[in-house]
């Protein structure tokens, strides 16, 4: 039997393709051999007697199907559509895809994977019943369509994520994705302790009883919300990003060393987009705030994972969000407790440091108190 598959990496116009032995969902390449190979696409030849075949494919948009095929021959782009049978993933979560997992060999991901299902689909339900409360409705759009899977069904995010057809991409994938949620929960926990009492719609928007659509869009310069809060109007970003041209700064530093010019560390790109950014007043969008000349209130930065896997960013980025966003009050929250020395450090520039921060934790109080005692003297 002859399988195509479209590896273009992630989950952006991509096709993966696996086989179905005995229930458990095994990629082309680990239950055959492959035959040749052209750019993105390659064929494989599979022997074993599969109950199916299925292709996890993306559009270059993000949008993901699921394509389940009885066993045959696909060698070619076009599949044969009189024995194959396409769907959204969340159609056929309980027909198809039922009692299915993807065969995963690293203990890490297993690890992970129990992470997205308790800690994290925790927060998601949270996010989505606190922004409901206060009248909003929430939304991922843009880059975010695996975090919007995971936001309707942690299960659809199982089929789409995991369907990368590696364990070192699929760790990467949670990663990110965990990332996205952890830093929307923090915001969400942030304008609980604000006391919201409901959102105000942006110029544009039409002046209806409707709830307010809230997207959630990486890099976009409008503003997530616009909080009515006991201490007035309250614009909120999450990855605030305050100009589109300008979101990368080169991470190096030169030196001379015996008469010659040396890169401490080398050469790259550092992300420069806090993840939550809040100013008192109204703002539509970024342009908004730059021609108001204000300054940033409170900065935010938020760490899901253990302190080790990050640990270079307290200096490359959280020290260079201070300088160079130079906000009045500037906190870092993280999920996993870091060094002492480290927290100390940062307190002495005047960075608020709440660690442990986890859905069963109490952050209320610690982080009721940053926020009171940034807004109380404005």
């Amino acid at each position: 039997m002859l399988i195509r598959e479209i590896n273009r990496g992630g989950t952006r116009g991509s096709e993966y393709a696996y086989v179905m032995l005995n229930n458990e969902l095994v990629h082309v390449s680990e239950a055959g051999k492959r035959i040749r190979c052209d750019g993105d696409l390659c064929v494989y030849e599979v022997l074993a007697n599969v109950n199916y075949v299925y292709f996890f494919s993306f559009s270059r948009s993000g949008y993901s199907s699921v394509v389940r095929c009885l066993p045959g021959d696909y060698p070619d782009i076009m599949i044969d559509n009189s024995i194959c049978e396409v769907k959204d993933v969340e159609e056929v979560l309980n027909t198809w895809l039922r009692g299915i997992k993807f065969r995963i060999r690293d203990p890490e991901l297993n690890k992970l994977l129990n992470e997205l299902n308790s800690d994290f689909a925790i927060m998601s339900s949270e996010v989505k019943s606190y922004w409901g409360s206060v009248g909003g409705v929430f939304k991922a759009v843009g880059h975010a369509a695996r975090f919007n899977e995971f936001l309707k069904d942690p299960r659809i995010y199982y089929f789409t994520g995991m369907s990368i057809p590696n364990d070192n991409g699929r760790v990467r994938s949670i990663k990110v994705l965990m990332s996205i949620m952890y830093e929307n929960w923090v915001a969400m926990k942030t304008a609980k302790v604000l006391g919201v009492r409901g959102l105000i719609r942006r110029s544009w928007e039409a002046n209806t009883t409707s709830s307010i659509s809230m997207w959630f869009e990486q890099g976009s310069d409008n503003s997530f919300a616009i909080l009515d809060t006991t201490y007035g109007p309250i614009t909120m970003w999450i990855e605030f990003q305050w100009d589109p041209a300008i979101h990368v700064f080169l991470d190096a530093e030169i030196i001379k060393k015996n008469g010659k010019l040396k890169f401490i560390r080398k050469p790259g790109r550092k992300a420069v987009r806090p993840d939550i950014v809040l100013v008192k007043g109204a703002f539509d969008n970024v342009n908004a705030l730059m021609q108001a000349n204000k300054d940033i209130d409170v900065l935010i930065e938020c760490k899901t994972l253990p302190y080790n896997e990050w640990a270079s960013d307290a200096d490359e980025q959280v020290m260079q969000y201070l300088s160079n966003f130079r906000p009045k009050n500037m906190a870092l929250i993280t999920r996993y407790g870091i060094p002492i020395n480290i927290k100390n450090k940062l307190t002495k520039y005047g960075i608020r440091v709440i660690d442990n921060v986890k859905p069963s934790s109490m952050i209320e109080n610690e982080l009721s108190n940053f926020i009171q005692n940034a807004f109380s003297s404005l």
